[in-house]
């Protein structure tokens, strides 16, 4: 297997982490962290913003009704700060696409429909918004 490179830097190889047998942990040397399991593509590992936001929608098949109670869940639970953070790592995803997030958790959505949700929900926690 040829060493990845991290998808947003798009040139800086991966290092490896400690992994269990089932999966691949890599980290980038200057951003983020990384899964690879047999017969997939490298994702975002658990804790990334993008996978914290789908972790609620795991088993829906139609996440998007459910983006203003998961944002309203994470209003509540997260510092302006973070929610900044957060809604700047899944629209940097949805705006540049790097991978399959359904993957990231083995959601039972389209892709598609996954990335409407992710769109809904960062526009529920933008300042601005006047969805609450």
């Amino acid at each position: 297997m040829t060493q990845p490179h991290c998808l947003r830097c798009k040139t800086v190889p991966l290092n490896a982490s400690e992994s269990p047998r089932e999966i691949q942990f890599f980290e980038c040397p200057s951003c983020r962290r990384y899964a690879l399991e047999k017969g997939r593509a490298l994702t975002f590992r658990w804790l990334h913003p993008v996978t914290l936001a789908l972790y609620g929608v795991i088993f829906k098949e139609k996440p998007g009704e459910s983006a203003q109670q998961i944002a309203r869940q994470f209003r509540k639970q997260r510092s302006p700060e973070e929610l900044e953070w957060i809604v700047n790592e899944i629209r940097l995803e949805l705006n540049d696409p790097t991978q399959q997030v359904r993957d990231t958790l083995d959601c039972r959505a389209s892709e598609e429909e996954l990335r409407q949700f992710l769109q809904l929900f960062c526009d529920y926690l933008e300042p601005t918004s006047q969805h609450d």
